[in-house]
């Protein structure tokens, strides 16, 4: 915004609110309480102009995007049926973390670089498990709860595997 538009709101609101509160004592009940704001989209933006957090919609469910300096969205969280999820973008806008609510449990998964899935923990109601995953998207360990119990399996590159406890 420009200094003179700025002069120019300021010196508008400035009036109003002198109106309200020292000119007319009878404006507490002529004024309406707001109790809700509706809109399809609610950005907030920076001292330069530039969207910083963004209130809007993707088809039925709300979403908040948070963007860095450079107007790259960091974080978006999303609300859907069976629970809220938020993803977390790098600097280069790809996936870098996933973060989910389902009906069974939560879940993270971490992506790497090339956005290939790295590790994935996750609960559910056995438990929780944690696997990792080599560059070709093949699990190489796993450490979770089978039959109350704890396991812990290791696999080759191909995903074949080579020993579990117990």
């Amino acid at each position: 915004m420009k200094a003179l538009e700025r002069i120019f709101l300021y010196t508008v609101l400035a009036i109003l609110v002198f109106y309200v509160f020292l000119v007319d004592g009878n404006v507490e009940s002529k004024v309406a309480i707001q109790e809700e704001i509706r809109a399809r989209s609610v950005v907030i933006v920076n001292d330069a102009g530039q969207g910083v957090i963004e209130l809007t919609h993707d088809e039925n469910n709300g979403v908040v995007i948070i963007y860095n300096k450079d107007g790259t969205p960091a974080v978006k969280i999303i609300a859907g049926e069976s629970g809220g999820m938020m993803g977390v973008y790098n600097k280069d806008k790809k996936l870098a973390a996933l973060i989910r609510a389902g009906e069974s449990g939560g879940s993270m998964d971490v992506y790497n670089k090339d956005k290939k899935l790295a590790a994935l923990i996750t609960a559910r109601e056995s438990g929780g498990m944690m696997r990792v995953y080599n560059k070709n998207e093949k699990s190489v360990a796993l450490m979770g709860v089978y039959k109350d119990n704890g396991i812990i399996a290791v696999y080759n590159k191909k995903g074949d595997t080579i020993g579990h406890l117990p």
